[in-house]
């Protein structure tokens, strides 16, 4: 909890949902495969920040070591693209551990990359991380106004799942804002988002809000309900980070309830994950927490132990609203001892904590220390001067009131009228351009589909037409053969010749059948048309192609295995007639719900700037059919050194 209406900030983009134990196994797995395979320098940058990612939530130093070494071998090949991910991977390391200087510069690089790669969406997940960080020093305003370019950028993407996320955060934002309206309004965007695209994590971060909403209204038994739902799902998903906040957020529920037994022990569970995850931050809230319970049950030095450890940690984080608050209670500690010397000190030091949010708040907790030992006569003094500005200030206001509400009320009607026209414009744009894209995807599944059955029509034709008839043919010759005793040897060899003849056409026919719609690939999936085609490659021993397969054991949809071959073949087609390369690696890894296919060789490459001059039919198809699965095809070359493909698309996996 950041402050005793405690959220939790926000989730990372991307997140895999493992448990702790899972998530080491895959990490040894990936390093095994690192150290063992040695795979060529684009496989091992993204196994490093995998390995990275798999490591932040068990062991945070280990996470760092590897998010450096992805960046050092993304800088040193020059893989620009690769470089922006490893500086946002090396920046979530550092927001997890609490440098957010460090954690802000490398975000920021990663931004400046991917701005002049032009890719908004990634773009936009490195904005969500930044606003975590801005969250954390309490900018809340910077938070906001990135928060809302990200949730631009995903709305033309058409991206629902990280709408809702960022829907979420925003809401969150005007919680601390202290605008409760407009927070539970984008909560509830982000609720109804989160349920459609079914992602559990993202509601239970927004469940965790709506709580907190009750909460602040002391609707307690409210706010209990969706904690303990949030709880639940994060227990589900093994999220620690998160799971440490909602506990922390029970806690101050049954504090306000009085069960202090209760509320301490979550407030130690909620500890307990911190320190097991190393999160600086968290440490601290759970501290101030403590810290306040104790004194509410009397055991004050038991609170100043905690307090003075919530300072020490808060003031290593550089989260100076915390540092405020933890002086503001260490001071009410030290008065009910009625050592109000020290008391003193600890509210002056409250009061330097100065943020644009709290800063009446800061004077008037002071204000009040210091009239505890003045006279009864001083105290009535500046009671009486409070009664007199409160007066003059109400009789300047109803001066005014009156003029001030007819503008507003004028200037409320026009832009209610002009936002309900603007509103409806919008709308219809968006469904006829929702139509428009309907339509365009439509066209593009029936051609593809189209050619499909074509392929399968004309394979079919030839294996049983041509194929069939051929078979005949050979069949009568070779009894024509049995039944003619030929004395002439140019005679029998002609026969021969023919048959021969015939047994070549049969087998190019099945060749050219097989081609057009593999067996393998229907009978036994992707993996198998894969395995098949490069086998029969490799026996012409020009080409040396290594093929790796990492999380794939099941089959996909099949117009999926269809498209991702087809485009395969004509990769591997390319590089054959234009790459002039005798190496060629192939590398499919199956993630949790996306599938990415990189092909590498060793070519002459080509300049990738000039790829629009120069793209042919070949190309376009790569484009068009991976496009057809929502995914994204780069093409990474340097001329001279080779080049890689890689392709992403989201997959589902058939029974």
């Amino acid at each position: 909890m950041r402050t005793a209406k405690t959220i939790i900030l926000f989730l990372l983009l991307n997140s895999l949902l493992l448990s702790s134990k899972a998530q080491q196994s895959l990490a040894d797995s990936l390093i095994n495969y690192v150290n063992t395979k040695k795979p060529v320098d684009s496989v091992k940058i993204k196994a490093y920040g995998d390995i990275s990612w798999e490591l932040m939530g068990v062991d945070i130093n280990r996470s760092l070591d590897y998010a450096k070494k992805e960046l050092s071998l993304s800088k040193s090949t020059r893989r620009v693209a690769d470089e922006a991910q490893s500086e946002s991977d090396l920046g979530n390391v550092y927001n997890r551990r609490g440098q957010y200087d460090s954690a802000l510069s490398h975000y920021f690089n990663g931004l400046e990359l991917r701005k002049k790669l032009k890719q908004e969406e990634k773009m936009a997940g490195i904005y969500n991380n930044i606003a975590t960080v801005y969250m954390r020093e309490n900018r809340f305003r910077e938070a906001l106004d990135i928060n809302f370019k990200s949730l631009k950028i995903f709305e033309d993407a058409k991206d629902t799942a990280k709408q809702a996320n960022v829907l979420s955060n925003i809401g969150n934002i005007y919680y601390e804002l202290e605008q409760a309206k407009p927070a539970e309004q984008f909560l509830r965007r982000g609720a109804q988002l989160a349920n459609a695209v079914h992602k559990p994590v993202i509601m239970a971060n927004i469940l965790v809000n709506l709580g907190s909403l009750k909460f602040d209204k002391l609707d307690l038994d409210s706010a209990l309900y969706y904690f303990t739902a949030a709880g639940k799902i994060m227990e589900e998903n093994n999220l620690p980070y998160n799971l440490a906040a909602v506990y922390n957020n029970i806690g101050k529920i049954y504090h306000e309830k009085k069960e202090y037994a209760k509320a301490a022990a979550h407030y130690q569970k909620a500890l307990k994950n911190r320190e097991e995850l190393n999160d600086k931050f968290g440490i601290g809230l759970s501290n101030m927490n403590l810290g306040e319970l104790y004194m509410a049950t009397n055991e004050l030095d038991k609170s100043i132990v905690y307090l003075e450890k919530a300072i020490e940690t808060f003031t290593g984080v550089g989260s100076f609203i915390n540092i405020k608050q933890s002086y503001g209670l260490l001071a009410q500690a030290y008065q009910a001892k009625q050592d109000y010397k020290t008391a003193i000190t600890y509210f002056q030091l409250y009061a330097q904590y100065k943020d644009s949010v709290y800063t009446k708040d800061n004077a008037d907790k002071l204000a009040e220390m210091q009239t505890r030992f003045e006279t009864e006569k001083k105290d009535l003094e500046i009671a009486k001067q409070n009664d007199e500005i409160k007066i003059t200030k109400a009789e300047v206001e109803r001066k005014n009131i009156i003029t001030i509400m007819l503008v507003i009320s004028i200037i409320l009607v026009l832009v209610f009228s002009y936002l309900l026209y603007n509103r409806y414009k919008l709308k219809q744009e968006a469904l006829m351009n929702a139509e428009m894209l309907r339509q365009q995807e439509l066209r593009a599944k029936s051609i593809i589909e189209a050619e499909e059955k074509e392929r399968m029509r004309i394979a079919r034709d030839l294996h049983d037409g041509v194929g069939q008839t051929l078979s005949a043919a050979r069949l009568n010759l070779s009894n024509l053969e049995s039944k003619l005793h030929l004395a002439e040897i140019e005679t029998q060899s002609a026969l021969k010749n023919a048959i021969d003849l015939v047994d070549d056409s049969v087998k190019e026919v099945r060749a050219v059948s097989h081609s057009m719609m593999p067996n393998a690939l229907l009978k036994s999936g992707l993996v198998a048309a894969v395995r098949e085609f490069i086998q029969k490659l490799s026996t012409a021993g020009q080409l040396k192609i290594d093929l790796e397969i990492t999380g794939l054991n099941e089959r996909l949809e099949q117009s999926t295995e269809t498209v991702l071959f087809r485009v395969m073949q004509e990769i591997v087609s390319n590089i054959i007639k234009h790459a002039q390369a005798n190496q060629v690696t192939i590398q499919i890894i199956k993630h949790e719900d996306e599938l990415t296919v990189m092909i590498e060789d060793n070519g002459i490459g080509f300049d990738t700037a000039k790829l629009n001059e120069f793209s042919g039919i070949g190309l376009k198809n790569i484009v068009s059919r991976v496009e057809f699965l929502k995914g994204k095809v780069d093409f990474d070359s340097v001329a001279g050194k080779g080049t890689t493909v890689t392709i992403e698309v989201p997959v589902a996996v058939t029974a």
